[in-house]
């Protein structure tokens, strides 16, 4: 039986493409892949709008090509945009996109540690990182994708156009 189990792991550690998320029984790498590169000059998301589907679990890679670090955030646009990093801050944390629809995996390549939650308001990642955020998209509507760094003010990300749309139908 041992061996069996063995056998097993050994086999689905080798899957192609593929590695088993500890606790969860999801597989990263899902297919459904999505790459949202982020820069510094000019300070942006490409593509800066993405469409998902409703139910199917998604990869979201964000690649910070930039020189420093980039937020990344998704929430339902405000009706009057907030004052300030504080207000938007707090904003994002009430109404962020990632909450009350199951576990969202947050995890970098190879070795580096993920992070496994129930509710997510921001993704932080460093310049020339790599992060993956895997979830199932369950509320749909269009959302902002945006970068809240020094919020409200001339050289903020947001104000330099680092937002988005973010599209789940």
């Amino acid at each position: 039986m041992g061996r069996i189990l063995g056998i097993l792991g050994i086999l689905l550690v080798c899957l192609p493409g593929r590695v088993l998320a500890s606790h969860t029984g999801w597989l990263f790498a899902t297919g459904n892949r999505i790459v949202i590169t982020m820069t510094t000059y000019p300070r942006q998301f490409t593509p800066n709008a993405v469409t998902l589907e409703a139910g199917k679990v998604v990869d979201l890679v964000l690649e910070n090509k930039g020189t420093g670090t980039h937020i990344f955030m998704v929430y339902p646009p405000p009706q009057t945009p907030p004052k300030g990093s504080q207000g938007w801050w707090e904003y994002v944390m009430a109404n962020t996109y990632f909450q009350d629809m199951g576990e969202v995996l947050v995890h970098g390549k190879r070795d580096e540690s993920y992070v496994a939650a129930t509710r997510l308001f921001e993704v932080g990642v460093e310049a020339g990182k790599t992060i993956t955020i895997t979830f199932i998209p369950a509320k749909k509507g269009t959302f902002e994708m945006a970068s809240h760094l020094l919020a409200g003010e001339p050289g903020g990300d947001y104000e330099r156009g680092m937002k988005g749309a973010f599209i789940v139908k």
